[in-house]
């Protein structure tokens, strides 16, 4: 009974033992658990601290980005507006130049050399003929052009385009526009307004002065005319550079 008893109590000593080392083990755990959340939590605190610093770089860096836009396509607005302006110069000037073709009303007048007439004088007249009474001349296309150049928006001969430095010139007995040859029947086409054209066509001198020897001469008023760009070269003999305005 009494060596019963002793078991127990070694039996009742090393239980409460190990009941203390259970309990103490219990509570060291649950220290490093505490222990291992705090750092965990200071880690993640951290991490979000870095991401919102993060965000608030990209933040600045998408605010300067969107000025920097802003500023290009305000200058890309100001580059686009300065070459429509130069656009329209330069259209103006190719137009001014007779660089394009042109449309519109106007009337077409159409010279020829006399022939039946001249058949018939040299038939009944043969000693008072004379050949260059009945042929057009590089004159009568001038004078013509000349006294509608006022009104005229575009002229062209035979299709050749007429500009400031054009010339209508008699080389022999050929008659030259821009350089190039043309024959009767010689169309002028006019561009502007038909009915002054023609008022103005009909006071010529040089107009009555051809009905007058039977010329043959046809008016029309056609509403809408072509008459193509210019070919020719341009002279630049004296032609000059004009200084650039440094305000501009």
């Amino acid at each position: 009974m009494q060596k019963i008893t002793s078991n127990t109590l070694v039996m009742t000593i090393i239980a409460v033992a190990v009941g203390i080392l259970v309990v103490f083990a219990i509570y060291s755990n649950k220290a490093s658990v505490g222990q291992q959340t705090d750092s965990s939590s200071d880690y993640l605190i951290k991490q979000i601290k870095d991401l919102e610093d993060e965000a608030d770089s990209l933040e600045k860096q998408i605010i300067a980005t969107r000025s920097q836009i802003e500023e290009l396509q305000t200058e890309q607005k100001n580059s686009q507006t300065i070459i429509s302006k130069d656009e329209e110069k330069l259209s103006n000037l190719n137009l001014m130049a007779g660089f394009t073709d042109l449309n519109g009303p106007g009337i077409i007048i159409t010279l020829d050399d006399n022939i039946e007439g001249a058949e018939l004088a040299k038939k009944t007249n043969p000693s008072t003929y004379q050949p260059e009474n009945f042929i057009v001349h590089d004159k009568d296309l001038l004078y013509i052009v000349k006294a509608l150049s006022n009104i005229s928006e575009a002229v062209a001969i035979n299709d050749i385009r007429l500009v400031n430095n054009s010339h209508i010139r008699c080389v022999g007995t050929v008659i030259m526009v821009n350089s190039t040859r043309v024959a009767p029947p010689y169309e002028i086409k006019i561009i502007g307004n038909a009915d002054e054209l023609e008022t103005a066509l009909y006071e010529c001198s040089r107009y009555k002065y051809l009905v007058q020897y039977d010329m043959p001469i046809k008016v029309e008023k056609p509403e809408d005319i072509t008459i193509p760009a210019y070919s020719g070269a341009y002279s630049s003999k004296y032609l000059q550079l004009v200084p650039q305005d440094k305000n501009n």
